[in-house]
């Protein structure tokens, strides 16, 4: 899968916390590729991921700067269609 950029936009989901679900689903798909990881653990652990929080940004209580929603959702969306994939093959 190629790299993605995501936008800046004010109100977007907190910037730490996208990354943190990016890693994870990263190093998910490592794990798949090696095959160090059962079926059942994938699954319990793509779950995990699925349930990490996406906070908005905020700055006090205004609206800070974050990445765009919108692009965020589809990004792991297609993070976890590879990690899926992988499984299957």
């Amino acid at each position: 899968m190629a790299g993605m950029i995501l936008d800046t936009v004010r109100g977007g989901y907190d910037k730490k916390d996208v990354l943190a679900k990016a890693d994870a689903y990263n190093s998910l798909i490592l794990l798949i590729e090696d095959g160090r990881i059962s079926d059942a653990v994938i699954n319990a652990e793509l779950e995990k991921i699925k349930r990490m929080p996406l906070r908005k940004a905020k700055v006090l209580f205004l609206p800070g700067s974050g990445f765009s929603i919108p692009q965020t959702e589809k990004y792991f969306s297609d993070l976890e269609k590879e990690a899926k994939k992988k499984i299957m093959l």
